[in-house]
C-alpha cells in the first residue's frame, strides 16, 4: 500500500500531465535578423552570441525578426503553433519595451544607455528556451547641424 501511495504522490505531482497534447520546442540557437533579412547576432550553441552587443538609437524603433533554430540549423516555426510566442526581458525596463508582432518584433528604445536583454520562447506557462543575455546600448539620436548664419560685415 504505502508503494502505491509513494506513486501516485509522483503522478499527482506532475507538472504536464499526460493530457498535455503539445510538445515542447527543442530549439539549440537563436538567430536575430532585421527586416531586410540581414543577420544582427546569433547564438552560439546557445551559450553566447555572435555579436555581444547591439546599438540602438533612442526613440527609433528597432525591428527585427527572430527565427528559433533546431539542433540541425534548420528553422523552427513559433509563430505556426498558438501556444507558443517570443517573448523579450531586460534587466533595465525602463529603457526598452518589447512590441512582439505577428512577423516580426519592435524594441522601442526610451532613452540612453545600457542594459541587457534575454528572448524566451514561451509556451502556455513557462519557457521551453531563453537565450543568454545579450547587450544593448542605446545611443541619443543624431541631432541635425544648425544652420549656419552669414555674418554681415
Amino acid at each position: 500500500m504505502a508503494l502505491f501511495a509513494g506513486v501516485t504522490g509522483v503522478l499527482s505531482g506532475c507538472e504536464h500531465p499526460i493530457a498535455v497534447v503539445s510538445a515542447h520546442v527543442e530549439a539549440a540557437d537563436l538567430v536575430v535578423t532585421d527586416v531586410t533579412g540581414a543577420e544582427l547576432t546569433r547564438t552560439d550553441f546557445n551559450r553566447v552570441w555572435t555579436v555581444p552587443t547591439l546599438t540602438l538609437t533612442d526613440g527609433v524603433p528597432a525591428e527585427i525578426i527572430l527565427t528559433a533554430l533546431d539542433f540541425r540549423g534548420e528553422p523552427l516555426d513559433i509563430s505556426g503553433r498558438s501556444d507558443l510566442s517570443f517573448r523579450m526581458e531586460a534587466e533595465n525596463g525602463a529603457l526598452l519595451q518589447w512590441e512582439p508582432l505577428n512577423a516580426l518584433n519592435r524594441i522601442h528604445p526610451f532613452g540612453t544607455g545600457e542594459t541587457r536583454v534575454r528572448f524566451l520562447i514561451w509556451h502556455i506557462n513557462h519557457a521551453d528556451f531563453v537565450t543568454p543575455w545579450l547587450a544593448i546600448r542605446i545611443e541619443p539620436e543624431a541631432t541635425p547641424a544648425s544652420p549656419r548664419t552669414s555674418e554681415v560685415p
